[in-house]
């Protein structure tokens, strides 16, 4: 089993995480396997926290103090090697979600950079991997051998990208 991989790109704030949510929704409620991890906002303002897709376990990302930093934010050094685990653990699956390959992954090689592996090895029916525009050519770079598609969530179209990405699995081998 080795499905496509989509390229999920947008603007901050335009929806990507949403739009990896609800195909997610969709999809479980429809019977697929889904794994791998959404970035979502915390219960603090400014805080990250990650969600395990194959278990539905939330835990806060983001520190006050400490950890890896990156931009404006630092990361729990615990809590990435946890949802690095959860991308490793899920596969194989029917969706498999990355929110997302940041500058973490691709500048410092850290967070679930691992995940570049796991899409190499292409156990699962699809993949959306959340990308910044910014970052967009270096993640197509790294994942040319496996010939990504890119999808770019705007706010015309961010409605309607769940039923396209869900109808993606439906038709993957």
């Amino acid at each position: 089993m080795s499905g496509p991989i989509v390229l999920l790109a947008g603007r901050r704030g335009v929806g990507k995480t949403t739009v990896c949510r609800r195909v997610v929704a969709r999809a479980q409620a429809a019977g697929y396997a889904c794994g791998g991890v959404l970035t979502v906002a915390g219960d603090e303002p400014g805080q990250r926290s990650v969600v395990d897709l194959r278990t539905g376990d939330t835990r806060p990302l983001t520190i006050s103090s400490g950890g890896v930093r990156q931009g404006r934010y630092r990361f729990d050094p615990a809590v990435l090697s946890w949802a690095s685990d959860a991308l490793a653990r899920a596969l194989p699956c029917d969706l498999l979600v990355v929110d997302e390959l940041g500058p973490l992954e691709i500048e410092q090689e850290q967070g679930w950079a691992g995940a570049v592996d796991q899409l190499r090895e292409g156990r699962f029916r699809l993949a959306i991997v959340v990308v910044r525009p910014e970052l967009l050519a270096r993640v197509q770079a790294l994942l040319a051998s496996l010939s990504p598609s890119t999808l770019t969530v705007r706010p015309r179209n961010r409605d309607r990208l769940p039923s396209v990405l869900l109808a993606m699995l439906e038709q993957a081998p």
